[in-house]
This record gives structure tokens, sequence and C-alpha cells, in this order.
């Protein structure tokens, strides 16, 4: 449940945000992408997408895809539009959008 945020000038100095410490599902991602603001983490096991701030890379938004539809869960990547985040099923064929 860790992201790992390094500068590319400097390749030196690394920034870790444990998601974890804010809800110990938030593990076991598989893709995810930038609207320049946030980031987005895609959930390879549950439902669960998670949004950090890239600025001060601290407060974490959770959303839980489940409390929609109980099969939206296991994703394969994702993507923006810059309107709306999109999640890719793994398994389902549900591909969920959130804005």
């Amino acid at each position: 449940g860790k992201v790992a945020r390094f500068g590319l000038q400097d390749f030196n100095a690394v920034d870790i945000l444990d998601l974890t410490l804010w809800d110990p599902d938030l593990r076991g991602f598989h893709g995810g992408f930038t609207d320049a603001v946030y980031g987005y983490v895609l959930p390879l096991h549950n439902g669960k997408v998670a949004r950090f701030g890239l600025q001060d890379f601290n407060a974490v938004d959770i959303l839980d895809l489940t409390l929609w539809d109980p099969d939206l869960r296991g994703f394969h990547g994702g993507f923006t539009d810059a309107v709306y985040g999109y999640v890719l099923p793994l398994h389902n064929g549900k591909v969920a959008r959130f804005g």
C-alpha cells in the first residue's frame, strides 16, 4: 500500500506515502493515472480507488466502487479524459466511470 515519489531532476530524493494508514485495504494496486492535481491508484483485489494530492503528497481520499455495485472490484488499469476517471475490469466486464 505504499506509493513512492522521486524527483526526476536529481533522481535521488524519495518520498513515501503509506495508503494503509487511511485504510488497511489500500494495497495491491494495478495501474494508476494522474489528472495533474491528483494521483489515482487502481485496486487489483477490491473496489477501493485511492486519490492523493500530488503537491502535498499527504491527503488521501477513498472511493469504494462496491457501494454502487458489488461486482466493481479487481481492475486492470484505468485512464482519465480530464473530466472523469475510468477503471478497466480484470474479470467482470464492467467499466466504471467516476467524477
